[in-house]
């Protein structure tokens, strides 16, 4: 045990940076979603605008709904991979 306090961790520059973007990433999702529910707190005010971006997203989801379903039918594939379910009365 003592042998393993005593060796040091040689950090590479590839390790710092994979390290430091992570952070990076997680600092930039934190001030986004910080963002949203303030932009989200003052529209939700406006229940015109409120319609007014159900509608847009309607319109979007419509347009869009074959890539949206092919893109849910993956990841349903890929959960099942994930963790494959037993069927039966277990």
């Amino acid at each position: 045990m003592q042998s393993e306090h005593n060796e040091t961790e040689i950090l590479t520059e590839e390790d710092f940076g994979t390290k430091t973007d992570a952070l990076i990433k997680l600092g930039l999702i934190t001030v986004g979603t910080q963002i949203a529910t303030e932009v989200i707190h003052r529209v939700a005010r406006y229940p015109l605008v409120v319609f007014g971006l159900g509608m847009a997203v309607g319109i979007y989801a419509y347009k869009h709904r074959q890539k949206i379903i092919q893109t849910a039918r993956q990841i349903e594939h890929q959960g099942k991979t994930l963790l494959p379910i037993k069927s039966g009365d277990n």
